[in-house]
């Protein structure tokens, strides 16, 4: 009797396919970000913020959770800056939620939160490059 290995079953949700997606846009947060960063920082610098609300607080302490977490698996450097740069913004923002003003912690959640999207947009894209990289040199072994 001869048994046929089982055959993948077609899925357009496949794990790569997720991941690819999630990155995208997560792709599209972090240009955005940096945009809305820059153009705040230029239009109106360090003026006065409305305070956050607790739901709002409360985001960036998960964001601040998350990138930590983050930073236990990722080994890449320019990931692992982009995650501690998102750390530091994240953690700068919720201290201003919590009522903590200053203007050296403005000066920081402004930079560190353009920097995090900046330099997490690069990752992203440099990840892309690598998976086509890697997708054209298993098409040509195929070949």
């Amino acid at each position: 009797m001869v048994t046929r290995p089982k055959e993948k079953a077609f899925s357009i949700l496949s794990k790569d396919a997720l991941i690819t997606a999630g990155l995208a846009l997560l792709l599209l947060f972090c240009l955005a970000g940096t945009i809305w960063t820059a153009y705040w920082s230029l239009r109106f610098g360090l003026a006065p913020r409305p305070p956050l609300s607790t739901f709002q607080t409360l985001i960036r302490l998960m964001a601040v959770t998350a990138a930590l977490l983050l930073l236990l698996v990722r080994r890449d450097h320019l990931e692992r800056t982009a995650l501690a740069c998102a750390v530091i913004a994240a953690g700068s923002s919720a201290l201003f939620g919590l009522g903590l003003d200053s203007i050296p912690l403005q000066v920081v959640r402004l930079l560190f939160h353009f920097l995090a999207y900046s330099l997490g947009a690069v990752a992203i894209i440099r990840w892309f490059i690598a998976k086509r990289g890697r997708r054209a040199r298993v098409k040509a072994a195929t070949l």
